[in-house]
């Protein structure tokens, strides 16, 4: 029973990891609203977040040694519910908007190292999979709705999507009666630890390049999370009702990849993120060469799907590949790392589609080619891996 409460607080801090998608369908109208910003500053809405993750991730994994995890993951609720509503009420420019976003973000940074934490420290490694599945669906269905209700709330106008955010208050009374007190998880050398490491960071050439996949993924995969809007306006010619379909599909996808996860994983093992990456670029591939409505749907289920195939993977294969000692802050320092990418995503990715051409479209070739290569790499650091599990 306890076990059983632990996993419904766990499920439902991962309901708020992407509640920050609930603006996708409106960037567009912030755009419109908001004419003499540039393209990459009002994509910050949403990518935003991922910057200061870079900074409060980190700083989670360390507080987890020192700070009772509960105590953490309250506090990064009431960052998402106060960085959700702040914009409401203060939008009068794009910098108060970003303000939100930024407020977001040290929520982020703080929640999403505490899922895998809470994961290792009370669960045995042959349940982790199953959970980080789970971790993975719950994540696309709070997105879900999330999405739903923001894109509901933009019938009345774009700055009433922040009201979604709402949905945070039932999150936090969860967490309050479900997770447990527990006691923080300081790192100890002990003599087997104390020749392998002297911190409670890990790395071996192995975990390098899953950072290095992370990173280049998250760099390109945030093409559809900033275009998807643009695009679907771009290619069916669809106002912010028919894009947040579109997003809605994507989130959908997400919730099956979730479910699927256990199951992939126990045939394709340390190719999870091969196989992952693959069906992503072709989600990419389908939009690009076919832009119409259906093909537009089905691609953005695959991307979904395969964000949380490969989200779960990622993190699954830490564990793994890491002692429960360093498992926390060494997965809190690669989701930083990944995040950086996410952060400069716009960025990287408006500069080298440019050379392309313009619009939303090249965007997505660009992603989808980048992420295939992406796949062959893992393919290889995979076939070569010495760390095996």
């Amino acid at each position: 029973m306890e076990k059983t409460k632990i996993k419904i607080g766990i499920l439902a801090i991962c309901a708020v990891a992407l509640t920050y998608m609930a603006l996708s369908p409106v960037l567009a109208s912030i755009g419109a609203e908001f004419a003499g910003v540039s393209e990459t500053l009002v994509q910050m809405i949403i990518t935003l977040p991922s910057l200061l993750f870079i900074v409060f991730s980190p700083l989670s994994g360390f507080l987890m040694g020192y700070v009772n995890k509960k105590y953490i993951a309250l506090s990064g609720l009431l960052c998402y519910l106060v960085g959700g509503l702040f914009p409401f009420f203060f939008n009068s420019s794009i910098w108060l908007l970003l303000t939100g976003s930024a407020i977001i973000g040290v929520g982020t940074g703080l929640l999403m190292p505490l899922i895998n934490g809470f994961i290792v420290q009370y669960f045995k490694k042959d349940e982790q999979a199953g959970l980080m599945g789970l971790n993975a669906t719950c994540t696309a269905l709070g997105a879900l709705a999330f999405i739903f209700m923001g894109g509901q709330l933009a019938r009345f106008g774009w700055r009433f999507s922040y009201l979604a955010f709402i949905l945070v208050i039932p999150i936090i009374i969860i967490v309050l009666v479900c997770l447990p007190n527990g006691e923080p998880q300081k790192f100890e050398a002990t003599e087997e630890t104390e020749s392998k490491s002297k911190g409670q960071f890990e790395m071996n050439p192995y975990i390098f390049g899953l950072f290095i996949i992370g990173f280049i993924y998250f760099v390109t995969q945030n093409a559809y999370n900033t275009n998807s809007s643009a695009y679907v306006v771009e290619a069916v010619g669809a106002g912010a009702g028919i894009a947040s379909v579109v997003t809605m599909a994507n989130t959908l996808g997400g919730i099956v990849g979730g479910a699927m996860f256990k199951g992939i994983n126990s045939k394709f093992r340390n190719q999870i993120e091969t196989i992952t990456l693959l069906i992503i670029a072709l989600g990419f591939f389908l939009a690009y060469f076919l832009p119409n409505l259906p093909s537009i749907i089905i691609g953005s289920l695959m991307v979904g799907f395969g964000y949380a195939l490969f989200n779960a993977g990622g993190t699954y294969l830490l564990a793994q590949n890491t002692r429960p000692d360093t498992n926390a802050f060494t997965v809190s320092v690669y989701l930083a790392f990944i995040n950086i990418g996410a952060a400069i995503s716009p960025m990287v990715v408006n500069i080298f589609a440019g050379l392309i051409g313009d619009g939303a479209a090249p965007k997505f070739i660009f992603a989808g080619v980048v992420i295939a290569a992406t796949a062959v790499y893992s393919l290889v650091i995979n076939l070569n891996k010495k760390y095996q599990f």
